[in-house]
């Protein structure tokens, strides 16, 4: 999500013919800097299943796996490196995706596991102290929230059933509760969400409109037509990662990243960089090189820095770039023994 998760914007546009609102300045050098890394921690008697997305200040929510085997998995919030357990969703295996400012997080929870069937999931929404179920568009039974903006929109994806998977990209708008919107789309394929702006435009891509069979990107700005990505590819493939501040980052097939605007002209190449994995308003990117490495692209120019090294034994993820240049994601490492460990690093 985040990568595909929601990213605090604090430029505004209007399509077609942009006007970008100045967004803040970078905080992290464009002549690189020393770069320093905290393991935040996990809870006793858990373990790190997966990390989500944050709000852009620090905060990040996640998963994690209790020790004991057969209990459920559990929503975490990490702020100010502290972690809070949220516990479960209603006595179920529980995910959490992101969270905002406000500390409220979003994900879901599925059924019970019926061996050899997959799971059905459903959308959930984490407030004043407790999980509430988020309502399903006709039809689909099979839901997830990935993303929150600060104001309260929140991007999904759902699916008919468990077997058909979560395959559209839906938009559950603050000023509209209850409203779940299915974002119409050229083609009934499998989408891949991509991100959540402040102003509620969603990116996402549609497999089998390109060329080559790949990817397609659209915007889905709130209140006007659907807008294509321009692919700056022959094979036409364009999968969109992140956006945030009016901007949007992804990749196209094997020519690695790039930037786009909001009328969905190509605006530039990202030198070096394979994928985008997260971006925030200033236009600070985290990403991955062809050899492994993590990068950080400030948002000012300058080469790409490193955050984890190619080669090494470890891999890097990151989930949340927040204002202040910080960058929240996990590291791997598989000898001398495997671990996964939730870090932030920090451009002293």
């Amino acid at each position: 999500m985040r990568a595909r998760g929601k990213y605090i914007a604090a430029a505004a546009a209007t399509l077609m013919g942009t006007v970008l609102v100045a967004a803040p300045a970078s905080a992290v050098s464009t002549a690189g800097c020393q770069w320093t890394s905290a393991v935040l921690p996990v809870p006793g008697g858990y373990s790190l299943e997966d990390l989500g997305g944050g709000d852009g200040a620090g905060a990040v929510a996640g998963t994690l796996r209790p020790a004991k085997a057969g209990d459920p998995l559990v929503g975490v919030v990490w702020r100010a490196n502290r972690a809070t357990v949220l516990g479960t969703a209603f006595g179920q295996n529980t995910e959490l995706s992101d969270v905002n400012a406000a500390g409220v997080a979003v994900g879901s929870y599925a059924d019970p596991h019926v061996f050899g069937v997959p799971d059905l999931h459903h959308a959930i929404r984490y407030t004043g102290g407790r999980f509430e179920r988020l309502p399903e568009p006709p039809g689909f039974a099979n839901t997830t929230a990935m993303a929150i903006n600060t104001r309260g929109d929140i991007m999904g994806a759902v699916g008919e059933t468990a077997n058909n998977g979560l395959y559209r990209t839906v938009l559950r708008p603050a000023d509209a509760p209850g409203t779940v919107e299915v974002l119409p789309a050229p083609r009934d394929f499998f989408q891949s969400p991509g991100g959540l702006d402040e102003d509620g435009t969603v990116a996402a891509g549609i497999l089998g409109g390109a060329p080559s069979g790949g990817f397609e990107g659209y915007l889905w700005p709130r209140g006007g037509p659907a807008v294509q990505l321009a692919s700056p590819v022959p094979a036409g493939d364009v999968v969109p990662t992140a956006i945030a501040g009016g901007r949007v980052a992804g990749y196209a097939g094997d020519a690695g990243a790039f930037l786009w605007h909001l009328d969905g002209s190509v605006d530039r190449a990202l030198p070096g960089v394979r994928h985008v994995w997260a971006m925030n308003p200033a236009g600070d990117i985290a990403g991955s090189a062809d050899d492994g490495s993590t990068l950080f692209l400030p948002a000012g120019g300058g080469p790409a820095q490193t955050l984890v090294p190619g080669g090494t034994g470890q891999e890097g993820w990151v989930r949340d770039v927040a204002g202040n240049g910080d960058v929240v994601g996990t590291v791997t490492t598989q000898s001398p023994e495997y671990r996964r460990d939730v870090v932030r690093w920090h451009c002293g």
